[in-house]
């Protein structure tokens, strides 16, 4: 049987704020889940949030590089799709492992 680390508070300090909050960590779970990207409105009707809320986030996840924006029309309606980018998957990644090694920590 391996030995598990013990919990440690400090380890929490070191996870990205960005991905603390909840709406954010829903948006990138949902982009990691996927191969290609997401329409807004389908980031919209999943998370079941309001638009201008869904907005803040997915701008804020844009600016730190998490995310790209692809904007277009699409028989003269405009299309905005959303996918995650090389850094936005490995710092997701990395969420994951350090809530799972805490997890594992604290049993």
């Amino acid at each position: 049987m391996s030995k598990r680390e013990p919990f440690r508070a400090q380890d929490l300090l070191s996870i990205d704020p960005l991905l603390i909050d909840r709406v954010r960590l829903a948006i990138m779970a949902a982009l990691n889940a996927v191969e290609g990207s997401i329409e807004f409105t389908e980031l919209l009707s999943t998370l079941e949030l309001t638009r201008g809320n869904l907005a803040g986030h997915l701008r804020k996840l844009e600016e730190s590089e998490f995310i790209v924006v692809h904007k277009e029309f699409v028989e003269r309606k405009p299309r905005t799709t959303y996918r995650c980018t090389a850094k936005g998957r490995r710092e997701f990644e990395r969420y994951v492992a350090q809530m799972e090694s805490m997890i594992k920590g604290l049993r």
